[in-house]
């Protein structure tokens, strides 16, 4: 005799404050279930601004009133304090952080001016964020539409741990450009199973290509045309959002234009510090979520949502990392120290568009098809005629890095080489590749 589940009370108020909303229409069974309780971090977070005699809510050792930790801990992480060192972050992020980076959301894409989204959430880093909306939105059987070239992780987060089917589309068109056609017609294929759940990545990895603004409008309008018949759930990941090197690029998120696009739409930004603030192994994402329409209380349940499902995955999130983050953002230097960053990416970018220039003038490498680039960390190759891995495998052997993608394309991340390097890493490439004709 199977075990019978109770609806927690808790998941049952949040699923109210969220009825009749494209959130409720989408949630899935494990996402209606779904709260954050008023357990022991509730219960601790309560305690700390009212228990002023006492505090034995939290398990964490003090002394003297602050979090204790070893001395030589203390000496490495200086200047933080012991509190924004090694005590546990609440679940959902540091709050400071949290408006510190909705701060830097509207700073980087000022369309979303008057836009009411929900406070981004702190995941440790947007794998966990991906994982997180998957889990709350997605189930097994349901449909993922995604491009051809996409990274690779989708595949384990959407197709093996929640059992989605993905349905891709091409890309690229035979153009070079971004493949309206095939995006609409995949999309309203997708869309025949009575939802629609779409990620994109801009810029792409492993393309490193972002639409232009007419591009992101088509994008757009074919969404917003579809959820007038089906709930849609946009997931924008940008994990490379701001490096943009080309001015047909569109340079704000995805998310900009959808997030108060259509009622019956949830637009999902996934973004963090990992490759923004180059701090990779900080893992900092956030989650932040909106559609027109949305209510201040079903912000604050969506908010609730994502919280026990952060809650019930890894508990929290790196309190060092995020007092870090959140002291750079705040420093004067900040800005400066960005620009200088890109600067130093964009010249490797324009060094690659030399490159890539030249070969196809002196016809070198013929079988490699350079795929349309301009913004984030990679560029690829389309290996035509030959096996992308087996050039792999060749390079390798010649003491070079790259990554093969689906058999059809080698990955080359251009800003992983220093820009006086990229002449011969190409010509290493083009050489080992000639050998395949």
């Amino acid at each position: 005799m199977g075990y019978s589940f109770t609806m927690n009370k808790l998941a049952s108020d949040l699923n109210d404050a969220l009825q009749n909303t494209v959130v409720d229409r989408q949630l899935s069974d494990l996402g209606r279930r779904m709260y954050f309780p008023k357990g022991i971090v509730a219960q601790a977070a309560e305690a700390k601004s009212k228990a002023t005699k006492y505090n034995a809510t939290v398990g964490m050792a003090y002394a003297k009133g602050s979090p204790m930790t070893l001395p030589l801990i203390s000496e490495l992480t200086s200047p933080l304090s012991t509190e924004e060192s090694v005590a546990y972050a609440p679940t959902a992020g540091v709050a400071a952080l949290r408006d510190a980076w909705k701060d830097q959301i509207l700073k980087k894409n000022p369309d979303l001016a008057g836009i009411r989204t929900t406070r981004p959430a702190v995941v440790p880093g947007l794998t966990a964020g991906i994982a997180v909306v998957a889990d709350l939105f997605t189930d097994a059987g349901e449909t993922l539409f995604l491009p051809d070239l996409f990274w690779g992780n989708y595949r384990l987060i959407f197709e093996e741990r929640r059992r989605c089917r993905l349905q891709e589309f091409t890309f690229f068109n035979s153009e070079g450009t971004f493949d309206r056609t095939a995006f609409a017609e995949g999309a309203r294929s997708a869309a025949t199973g009575g939802k629609l759940t779409v990620i994109l990545n801009f810029p792409n990895n492993p393309a490193g290509f972002t639409p232009s603004r007419e591009d992101v409008d088509f994008i757009r309008k074919t969404l917003v045309n579809l959820a007038d018949s089906v709930p849609v759930t946009v997931i924008s990941d940008d994990a490379y959002f701001g490096l943009f090197y080309d001015d047909d690029a569109y340079k704000q998120s995805l998310f900009t234009v959808l997030a108060d696009a259509h009622p019956n739409l949830m637009a999902i930004k996934i973004d963090g510090a990992t490759k923004e603030d180059f701090v990779w192994g900080f893992r900092i994402g956030f989650v932040t979520v909106a559609f027109k329409g949305m209510t201040e209380d079903q912000a604050r349940a969506v908010e609730q949502k994502l919280t026990g499902t952060i809650r019930s995955m890894v508990s929290n999130s790196s309190m060092l990392a995020q007092s870090v983050l959140l002291r750079a953002l705040n420093h004067p230097d900040y800005d400066k120290q960005k620009e200088e960053a890109f600067q130093l990416l964009s010249g490797r970018f324009t060094t690659l568009k030399e490159i890539i220039a030249n070969k196809e003038k002196d016809k070198l490498a013929p079988g490699l098809q350079p795929m349309p680039c301009n913004s984030g960390y990679f560029m690829s190759f389309r290996c035509n005629g030959f096996s992308a891995e087996a050039l792999r495998l060749a390079l390798l052997e010649d003491g070079v890095g790259v990554i093969s993608v689906k058999d059809q394309f080698l990955r080359v991340a251009f800003a992983g080489v220093d820009r006086e390097l990229l002449p011969g890493l190409f010509d290493d490439v083009f050489k080992a590749a000639d050998k395949f004709r």
